[in-house]
């Protein structure tokens, strides 16, 4: 019997938090989001966290770059917000247009505003496992918050995470490691046969490659625990890189797509937003 991890059903519990939080502040809480207006997926995620923001009472300042942004122009829009003291928060939306060096404005934005924990600074202290407070990238940190969530325990289970962008997997990696698990990174490049054999052996299998149906059931260990940050859109319809069918009756957990890892992502950074607000 495969148990779904309800990221939809956290996400509220989440958000109810994260509400309660802001009216106990004596200030406002408001975070800047710099994105892309050409690209359509940037457009409709930073409208869905805007307005999920403002149901919590967080003010949310979307910035479009403009049709002729640079690294250097992008940066100096950072280090604006970095010394206004009315923003808390900033989050900058990948990707940005082509050409502007995505890591170097992430690595622009202070480490006490870094919403999405994407900068050198504070992923330097998730890899170092640093007893400081520091924020982790959303879409990482919600998955550890589900999984918490359903007491899923990680200590000494063999965990493999699929993908090594700086936004899931190598901080994904890092915080399974933190939490004592033995994990293995892979990615979309990894030798099949290599990562077959990796995935029979794991308990835990996370994986955001963008890939449809990546993974099978048949590729899994018998009661692994699944969680699928894929968003694809096949014939209209939203999946996940795994084939959630043939999935089920072998994971013991597994998140759906929709309404699994999506909806944490959004209430993670809009925890992480408070969080910073509440210590500055």
């Amino acid at each position: 019997m495969t148990e779904i991890l309800d990221g939809a059903a956290v996400a509220k519990i989440t958000n109810a938090k994260t509400a309660e939080r802001v009216a106990r502040l004596n200030k406002p809480v408001t975070l800047a989001v710099i994105y892309d207006p050409k690209n359509d997926g940037s457009r409709l995620y930073v409208g869905m966290k805007s307005k999920k923001a403002a149901a919590l009472g967080i003010t949310t300042l979307d910035i479009p770059t403009d049709e002729n942004a640079t690294t250097a122009s992008v940066i100096k829009l950072v280090e604006e917000l970095n010394a206004d003291e009315h923003v808390t928060g900033i989050l900058v939306q990948s990707p940005l247009a082509k050409g502007v060096k995505e890591r170097e404005i992430f690595s622009a934005v202070a480490p006490h505003k870094d919403a999405d924990g994407l900068g050198a600074t504070v992923q330097g202290m998730l890899f170092g496992d640093a007893l400081e407070d520091y924020t982790v990238a959303a879409t990482p940190q919600g998955v550890m918050t589900l999984l918490h969530h359903y007491n899923i325990e990680m200590f000494r289970k063999s965990a493999v995470v699929i993908g090594r962008s700086q936004l899931f997997g190598r901080p994904m990696f890092a915080l399974l490691t933190n939490a004592d698990a033995t994990v293995t990174l892979a990615h979309r490049y990894t030798p099949e046969a290599m990562l077959k054999a990796q995935l029979k052996a794991a308990d835990i299998v996370v994986v955001g490659v963008g890939i449809p149906h990546f993974i099978s059931g048949s590729d899994l260990k018998s009661g692994a625990v699944v969680v699928d940050v894929g968003m694809n859109y096949v014939n209209g319809k939203a999946v996940g890189d795994v084939d959630f069918k043939s999935a089920q009756g072998v994971a013991s957990y597994i998140t759906p797509v929709p309404g699994g890892v999506g909806p944490m992502t959004i209430a993670t950074l809009l925890e992480n937003t408070v969080t910073l607000a509440e210590k500055y």
